[in-house]
């Protein structure tokens, strides 16, 4: 560019400079003439506008915290900045250095002295070009932490002096006032300090029980310059500064946790007492005093147990009693701690010895010979922890537990456990025992039992044999020998009426010889001639094989004992083969069908004229589904004048079936007569399918999508009835769903969404939708509809060539 000349042959260059940014822009400009090249360097500086960012402190008094400020150097050249901090309680490094092309941090530290906000400014000069990054400061001092947690400990009733330091660390010296919410505490009301150092302050810890303490000390300063005053009072140094506001409330505070020990015993106490037992001890207080003394009482230890008050006339003795009463063996410590504002805290250290529990003896027990009686040991567990009891019983033979060994009882509660007692002689002999219950925790527990054996005088329990008339029925009495020694056993059978209808299949019925507790099985038959019940009993005859006697609970010698089983014997008549035709009564689900059934009472006995029905059921399913739907009724009795009749009687039954579901079981309708004989006569009951109560189409909107239609139903009643909604016929699982499954269907209609979600194409869906509720029953039939699959129809891109084309 052309320049202007000047007389001393210099000239001026304008250069325009636009820079993008904050940044270093080095340049080179060259200068040619036909005999002359100049070269010069230009280096331009952009330095920020001024903006000044702020930053934000906020922590309590006397706690510093740090922030990082970063500074971002874009250059390619490192930095070296000089700081300068303005503001109480901020510090930080009087310089840093940026290094280029990277983010460098400057730590900038706030300390408040106590409560106030304070203001600053940081400025950040680079000391090559002189840009300033500057920064606001705001910082917050909140109300002090502890400057320390102070664990202290002391004993009761003995005092105790702690030095603690004070620091100030303001530029004035400061009086604080000194207070504590412990009233364990004692000291100087007030303490001075000098500026910027501590001093120490002497506390006395006094208290008059044991025990665990918190709470505070605090040194609140109340503004006020301290004044000295020489001995006449007059003040030293000339008059006193202004007080400083800022410094007012001003406050430095420990936090403490002050354990009270408790102070040596008065004397220890032996107390020894057995589990399941209690003791009392008696405990002299004395007063000596003048005026009435009461004291509280403090026992420590689950197993002691008193008073929580004891009053103490003056001058006089009074007795404090306890009672130990331990829940497990063992040496264990407790004590029973008095104390009053007056004389403070004194305590006696008790040592508790838990000794194993003496014997229990239970009731006794009697039985007759042959049988069994009961009666419950409880075993308590006092403890918080489950107990586990080994038991140890010799005489199996005559007791016996309902349980198995260990046995487990829960904390804090009480398990009962049923002894069983089975004499084997007559009398008080050899029916002694003793059980024993094992823990660590509760030592041995013994209890004592005896029983008494009686003659056998009440008949067994009544038993029977069903045989089809003409038929044999048999049974098979086992009996035990109860004895503990050898017997000879004779049996007899006898009837009440027809005594040919009974038979004992025993090769030889009398001289049986019994080993002790062996088993001989008696087998019985009963062949029914009419339809007529009969009553028969079995005797069983023993004595000691060596010929001697039992002695009984009086003395009385017994030589032969007797034991009676009766046994009935129901006739039951089965039906020709041409009239085995099983009876069915069918009905579609959720109708009603009534059918007429007639009974043929075959063989009945002339006169009878009472009878009972009923209808057997097989199995718990059979009785599910027919007890709430069968109702049977005995319309009429018809007896037939012919006497070459072999059916004098026909009982003609009303039955109505309303199933709700499908179903079918075989069942019996059994008629007795009066006189005990059975009739059975075998009926199917058969729930079928009903009919759809509609059919839900369902149109799929693609593979893996769900399709929902939704329908209303409403109960049939006035009153909400809960309901039940499933599919049956569903093969795949998650291709239909309905919700809700369960709830309450609302006389006002409920809604129902039925889903469908297809996974493959060309196959077809369908499933039975059920929805129960308390009396009703619908059933829909949902189908899912596919949609047809349409392949995809392409053009060739080669659409110039002809079918006759060859390509290669």
């Amino acid at each position: 560019m052309p320049g202007k000349s000047q007389q001393q042959g210099e000239a001026e260059l304008p250069i325009d400079f636009t820079p993008d940014g904050v940044g270093h822009y080095p340049c080179d400009l060259t200068l040619k003439a036909s005999d002359d090249v100049r070269l010069y360097r230009i280096e331009c500086t952009v330095i920020p506008s001024g903006s000044v960012a702020e930053l934000r402190f906020t922590t309590p008094a006397h706690t510093p915290v740090k922030q990082n400020v970063p500074v971002v150097n874009q250059t390619a050249d490192k930095w070296l900045l000089k700081a300068d901090i303005t503001g109480s309680g901020f510090t930080g490094p009087r310089s840093m250095t940026a290094h280029a092309q990277s983010t460098s941090f400057y730590p900038l530290t706030f300390t408040p002295a106590f409560e106030s906000t304070n203001k600053g400014q940081l400025k950040l000069m680079n000391t090559a070009d002189g840009m300033e990054h500057t920064f606001s400061l705001v910082g917050v001092g909140e109300k002090p932490l502890a400057l320390e947690h102070l664990v202290l400990h002391c004993t009761a009733n003995q005092r105790k002096t702690v030095s603690i330091r004070v620091p100030n660390v303001t530029n004035q010296r400061l009086q604080y006032h000194v207070s504590s919410d412990l009233p364990i505490i004692t000291g100087a009301k007030t303490i001075s300090v000098l500026s910027l150092q501590e001093e120490t302050f002497d506390v006395a810890l006094l208290s008059r029980r044991r025990g665990d303490y918190s709470g505070a000390l605090c040194f609140v300063a109340d503004g006020k310059p301290f004044i000295e005053v020489d001995s006449d009072g007059d003040e030293v140094g000339g008059p006193a500064p202004p007080p400083t506001p800022d410094l007012e409330g001003y406050t430095v505070w420990y936090s403490l946790e002050v354990h009270v020990l408790p102070a040596p015993c008065i004397a220890s106490i032996p107390v020894s007492c057995a589990y399941r037992s209690a003791t009392e001890v008696d405990i002299p207080i004395t007063n000596p005093g003048s005026s009435e003394l009461t004291l509280q009482v403090a026992l420590q230890g689950d197993e002691l147990h008193g008073a929580n008050e004891l009053v103490v006339s003056p001058s006089s003795t009074e007795q404090y009693r306890l009672t130990y009463q331990p829940l497990s063996v063992g040496i264990k410590s407790g004590s029973v701690i008095f104390f009053s504002e007056k004389v403070g805290e004194f305590w006696y250290d008790l040592q508790l010895d838990g000794m194993t529990a003496e014997p229990v003896t239970l009731s006794p027990m009697q039985c007759e010979l042959g049988r069994s009686s009961t009666q419950t040991v409880s075993l308590a567990n006092p403890t918080g922890d489950p107990l586990l009891l080994e038991i140890q019983s010799p005489n199996t033979h005559n007791y016996s537990l309902n349980t198995k060994s260990p046995l487990v009882v829960p904390p804090k509660s009480t398990e009962d456990v049923l002894l069983s007692f089975t004499p084997s002689a007559l009398g008080r002999d050899r029916h002694v025992a003793e059980i024993v219950f094992v823990s660590e925790k509760l030592g041995t527990l013994s209890y004592n039992v005896s029983g008494s054996g009686l003659m056998p005088r009440r008949e067994e329990p009544l038993l029977q044999i069903c045989a089809a008339l003409g038929l044999t029925g048999t049974t098979v009495i086992p009996f035990t020998n109860p004895a503990d020694l050898s017997v000879m056993a004779t049996v007899r059978l006898t009837a009440e009426s027809d005594a040919s209808s009974w038979s004992l299949l025993l090769k030889t019925a009398s001289d049986i010889a019994l080993s002790p507790h062996s088993t001989l099985y008696i087998p019985i038959n009963f062949k029914p001639s009419v339809m007529k019940a009969e009553r028969g009993r079995c005797s069983v005859e023993i004595c000691c094989a060596n010929g001697e006697a039992w002695n009984a609970v009086d003395g009385t010698p017994v030589y032969k004992l007797h034991f009676h089983y009766p046994i009935d014997g129901i006739p039951e008549y089965t039906l020709p083969c041409t009239l085995k035709k099983q009876p069915k009564v069918v009905c579609v689900a959720n109708s009603r069908v009534e059918e007429v059934f007639e009974a043929p009472l075959c063989a009945a006995e002339p006169g009878e004229e009472a009878f009972s029905y009923r209808l057997e059921l097989a199995s718990a399913a059979s009785a599910a589904d027919l007890e709430s739907c069968v109702a049977l009724e005995l319309l009429k009795q018809t007896t037939c004048d012919d006497d070459d009749d072999k059916t004098p009687l026909l009982l003609t039954f009303n039955i109505l079936f309303t199933p709700k579901g499908t179903f079918s079981h075989d069942v019996e309708l059994v008629v007795t007569a009066s006189g005990g004989a059975v009739w059975r006569f075998p009926v199917c009951f058969q729930a079928t399918d009903p009919s759809f109560d509609d059919v839900i189409d369902i149109e799929a909107a693609g593979l893996g999508q769900t399709s929902i239609v939704k329908f209303s139903l409403t109960s049939q009643s006035n009153e909400p009835a809960r309901f039940r909604a499933y599919f049956e016929g569903l093969k795949d699982t998650g291709v239909f769903s309905v919700t809700p499954v369960t709830g309450q269907l609302a006389p006002s209609g409920s809604t129902f969404h039925v889903a469908f979600k297809p996974r493959m194409y060309g196959k077809g869906y369908e499933a039975r939708l059920i929805i129960e509720a308390r009396n009703d029953r619908w059933m829909y039939k949902v189908r899912g509809v596919i949609p047809d699959y349409k392949p995809p129809k392409a053009q060739s891109a080669y659409k110039h060539l002809r079918s006759s084309a060859c390509i290669r």
